[in-house]
């Protein structure tokens, strides 16, 4: 079978951007592109003998509005209540979605966006597995966008994204209200902005309070179990330990609270944890958490996406709830 021309075959064999020849195919009006040029990814594309995959004008007034999402992976639970939750929305409004995902690579960025293009997207809703500062390809521009748990290091565009100091504070002021004075953090690896975030909220809450102790009682950890452990047992070792550990996820808290059982503590009498996303575990095993409101932002950024109004320069941020349980309640022991 004789494989299909793609635009990025033309942009080779021309000698230009897969964006100007996305530009160039789909005819996009009011962009400045030189004559020349122009002619020249024309011939190469019937020289090439390229074919148009299908777009969503060809198939009449009637079919439901298609709005494109790309995502950097989805191999971690997370991505998959973010993609719950816009294709929920999507379901409900009568309108579709069309997936891809990029890996991390730019040359499947501008993949996606070209077959955005050749679909005739509405809109792209452009998410990341985890909150982050993005740099998306110079194309994402031309078409209407969001950014969906990122955001642009200059704050240029729409984004949504999670209330991460907010939930900082949160917790933290979650265990000052329960008595507690010795509050210490596990944050995750400190270069992510969820943790920086995060870190600033906790600051914010026992600043205020007069209760900040410093980085002596501030560990980091790579977001697993194992390190939450090992950060856990450090601050423990201190010569006043906490009696409360915010860890900035649930995983991190049950590392935490394993170390403290072994210390011989009582969770949530001696020792308080709080942890965050509410990951299922949680539950079961009664770790107080801050829920990542992924439902919550999807819908925002679909409804965002969906509207006809300017998409200005604004970071939208939703906050997530705090979900008390046995871990940070005396008398009840996780």
């Amino acid at each position: 079978m004789k494989k299909r021309v793609k635009m990025v075959d033309i942009a080779k064999a021309a000698n230009v951007s897969r964006t100007a020849v996305s530009l160039i195919l789909n005819g996009v009006a009011g962009v400045r592109i030189a004559e020349a040029t122009r002619q020249r990814v024309l011939t190469v594309a019937r020289e090439l003998g390229y074919k148009p995959g299908p777009s969503l004008r060809d198939l009449g007034p009637d079919e439901p509005r298609l709005f494109g999402v790309l995502i950097n992976e989805i191999s971690s639970a997370y991505p998959i209540d973010l993609l719950y939750g816009l294709q929920s929305w999507a379901d409900a409004q009568g309108v579709q979605i069309l997936i891809q995902v990029s890996d991390g690579a730019s040359d499947h960025e501008m993949a996606a966006l070209d077959n955005f293009d050749r679909f005739g997207v509405s809109g792209v809703i452009y998410a990341s597995t985890f909150s982050t500062i993005a740099s998306p390809p110079q194309a994402l521009s031309h078409f209407r966008h969001i950014l969906l748990n990122c955001r642009r290091e200059d704050r240029s565009g729409t984004a949504v994204l999670p209330a991460e100091r907010h939930g900082g504070a949160l917790a933290a002021q979650h265990l000052i209200d329960s008595g507690r004075r010795r509050i210490a953090t596990i944050t995750g690896d400190p270069w992510q902005f969820a943790s920086r975030e995060r870190l600033a909220g906790y600051h914010r809450a026992l600043n205020k309070a007069g209760l900040n102790l410093g980085e002596a009682y501030e560990e980091t950890s790579d977001w697993g179990h194992a390190s939450g452990y090992a950060a856990a047992r450090r601050l423990l070792d201190l010569p006043a330990p906490p009696d409360a550990i915010f860890c900035h996820n649930d995983i991190v808290a049950r590392g935490a609270i394993a170390a403290a059982r072994e210390a011989g503590l009582t969770i949530g009498d001696d020792l308080a944890i709080i942890g965050y996303d509410d990951r299922e575990f949680a539950k079961d095993l009664g770790i107080t958490s801050i829920t990542l409101p992924f439902a919550e932002m999807a819908e925002r950024a679909m409804s965002e996406i969906a509207g006809t109004g300017r998409l200005a320069d604004r970071t939208l941020s939703i906050t997530g709830k705090l979900i008390p349980r046995a871990s940070t309640a005396p008398g009840l022991s996780a």
